[in-house]
């Protein structure tokens, strides 16, 4: 049933780090209302924001279901469905909203999780991701794009006068987490150098922070990162060039692995997929 290597509350693991084992801990993790050591989300929070709803959890041999809640914002319901076949996403999103009302959520979502792209009739009611692994030591794939004209530097050893155009940089971004990222840099920092694209004396792309961690097997993975060009530069390669320096960085640093999601078809999916990057499946989630 565990089509994709994704585990509530912690999200894409490597598929050698997923067992039965790996849930129990998470499980254990609520119940003791502790963080996991390997759990990505200490870099944000000493505290853990989504948590399982233990006594909801529906385990059969056919279907296993584990909804969770999250305290962030107005509060949010995630009901992680894995089965074998298409889950009934009618019968989910009754299950989901029960759950909203019975422990503060005011959103709830349905996720399932599957090996290939979905195509039905549901399609167009859901959003999709699909699941990246980037193994370090292995070359990119070679492939043409257009020389950038900008310059790639870490943000704060940049000048003042260019700095200050970061934020406006994530206004313009703020739908992909942008804003959340400049408060954190702006107000306490963040955990790593965040690289910036320059044209013009601007901003015009980010790629950060770059940091690493341990995972529940001891190997160094590169953690997630916020990753955009303002659309007004888009198709001229920064994307790229953003990516294999944030690359470079993670073999610098002895990365073993990164994991990401990305928008199918989206531009951060047609760049990962075109370097190489080895496809997990894919997570489809939608609205209860």
């Amino acid at each position: 049933m565990l089509h994709v290597p994704y585990v509530p509350t912690l999200g894409p693991v490597h598929p050698d780090t997923l067992d039965l084992e790996v849930f129990d801990e998470v499980i254990a993790a609520t119940t003791a209302g502790v963080m996991l050591p390997f759990d990505k989300d200490r870099r944000w929070s000493a505290r853990k924001s989504e948590t399982v709803l233990v006594d909801e959890i529906v385990h059969r041999p056919d279907l296993t279901i584990i909804p969770t809640v999250s305290r962030r914002g107005r509060g949010t319901v995630r009901t992680y469905v894995y089965s074998p076949t298409r889950p009934d996403p009618d019968a989910l999103r009754a299950a989901t909203r029960r759950w909203c009302r019975a422990h503060g959520g005011y959103v709830g979502r349905v996720v399932w999780f599957h090996p290939d792209t979905m195509t039905d009739e549901h399609a167009g009611q859901t959003a999709t991701t699909r699941v990246l692994l980037k193994g370090f030591g292995t070359p990119p794939i070679t492939c043409a794009h257009a020389s950038t004209g900008a310059s790639v530097v870490d943000l704060d050893t940049t000048a003042p006068q260019v700095r200050d155009t970061f934020a406006d940089f994530t206004e313009q971004l703020a739908d992909v987490g942008f804003g959340f990222l400049y408060r954190r840099w702006h107000e306490c920092g963040v955990d790593g150098p965040i690289l910036v694209a320059i044209a013009d004396g601007q901003v015009i792309g980010a790629i950060g922070p770059l940091a690493t961690m341990t995972d529940r097997q001891g190997a160094a993975v590169m953690l997630p990162q916020y990753f955009g060009v303002l659309p007004a530069h888009r198709g001229r390669g920064h994307g790229r060039t953003l990516w294999r320096h944030a690359v470079a960085w993670g073999e610098q640093h002895q990365a073993a692995y990164q994991l990401l999601q990305t928008a199918t078809d989206g531009p951060s999916d047609q760049l990962f997929c075109s370097e190489g990057l080895t496809t997990l499946g894919f997570a489809t989630a939608v609205l209860a």
